[in-house]
């Protein structure tokens, strides 16, 4: 009999249409659109814009829906002033793609008022 297939470790950047968001300041923060959002450093940016998103259990992905860009972005320039002379990144990538490997963050749904999520893979 074969083996069973491994547990899948990441998302493919194509796959799910990651993309940077170029002007994050300007994205309306009414309403629900078919993205999610992860906001990173540059560097961390650059490397899941070639490899992708992984899917781990014990260090998941924290991501927010459009509304939750700006509190997000706020924390970063509360906790780094100073420390850092690159801006973070916001990059984007469809919902419906990676619905099955998400779980609820209850801890950051209440710091930002807004729902965020868990990239773990269930």
């Amino acid at each position: 009999m074969p083996l069973p297939p491994l547990p899948r470790s990441h998302f493919l950047p194509d796959e799910i249409r990651l993309s940077v968001v170029p002007a994050p300041e300007k994205i309306q923060p009414e309403g629900e659109d078919a993205f999610l959002y992860l906001v990173v450093s540059q560097d961390r940016a650059g490397h899941l814009m070639a490899t992708g998103l992984p899917i781990n259990r014990r260090s998941p992905l924290m991501v927010t829906e459009r509304s939750g860009i700006m509190f997000w972005l706020a924390k970063i320039a509360d906790t780094t002033a100073g420390d850092s002379d690159t801006s973070p990144v916001v990059l984007r990538f469809k919902r419906s793609l990676v619905a099955q490997a998400l779980e609820q963050d209850p801890d950051h749904t209440a710091e930002f008022s807004t729902p965020c999520y868990l990239l773990s893979g269930n």
